[in-house]
């Protein structure tokens, strides 16, 4: 993505999605603090987020991060259609079949439902296993 917004010199924004953790109503007697586990969570992304910025991104490229709650497809659908969005650049995690049935995949969503052209990018060192 970097790369692409260097070429066009576009304006690119770095998103993090965070699914909060709900506390259950049955759940009730937990002393676990559901709240403070998503601000810590936030704090986590803001901190993976600045380092890829200061890592990776050169100065002369304008670059904002976002970090959103929610479903994850669904926050990054919204974003870029709120954002009228050029392109979507996202990394497939190359789940296994069984997984993939289970726990659906956030890129193929995506790819599905943009509003805008998506690029995904395989990780080179995850193995894709065919269904």
């Amino acid at each position: 993505g970097v790369e692409i917004g260097e070429r066009f010199s576009s304006h690119i924004t770095l998103i993090y999605v965070i699914e909060p953790l709900l506390q259950a109503a049955d759940l009730t007697w937990t002393t676990v603090d559901f709240e403070e586990l998503n601000k810590a969570h936030k704090k986590t992304a803001e901190k993976q987020l600045a380092q890829i910025v200061a890592e990776r991104v050169p100065k002369d490229l304008v670059c904002d991060t976002a970090i959103l709650f929610g479903k994850p497809f669904v926050e990054i659908l919204k974003f870029a259609k709120d954002e009228n969005a050029d392109l979507i650049v996202m990394a497939t995690h190359g789940r296994g079949a069984i997984s993939h049935l289970l726990m659906g995949s956030t890129a193929e969503k995506v790819v599905r439902k943009a509003p805008c052209p998506v690029l995904t990018v395989k990780h080179p060192k995850h193995l894709f296993a065919m269904p």
